[in-house]
């Protein structure tokens, strides 16, 4: 888990948001789509596949580090990598120590 640092995963939410406001503003023009049907579900199944690999992988982290996973449930359903990137930020937070 110290493997990630603050500056990176506050770099990664950043150029995230930038990346969303290029592609919500790249959707406004009306076409069809380049993208083939099979390359779409490939990617969503990959997509979803990472996205189940992440989410047992914060629940590890947050068992080890006594947090509650199940506040992070919903935000993560509708934006895994923000998500991810905020929980990180959080369980790097110094903890107090147990008595």
């Amino acid at each position: 888990m110290f493997v990630w640092s603050k500056r990176f995963a506050i770099s990664a939410l950043i150029v995230f948001a930038v990346f969303e406001i290029f592609l919500i503003g790249q959707t406004t023009g009306a076409g069809p789509s380049a993208i083939r049907a099979h390359t779409a579900q490939y990617i969503l199944v990959n997509y979803t596949l990472l996205m189940i690999w992440v989410f047992i992988w914060m629940f590890d982290q947050a068992r080890l580090r006594g947090v509650n996973l199940w506040v992070w449930a919903a935000p993560f359903v509708f934006a895994p990598l923000p998500t991810l990137l905020l929980f990180i930020l959080f369980a790097q937070r110094p903890q107090k120590a147990r008595s």
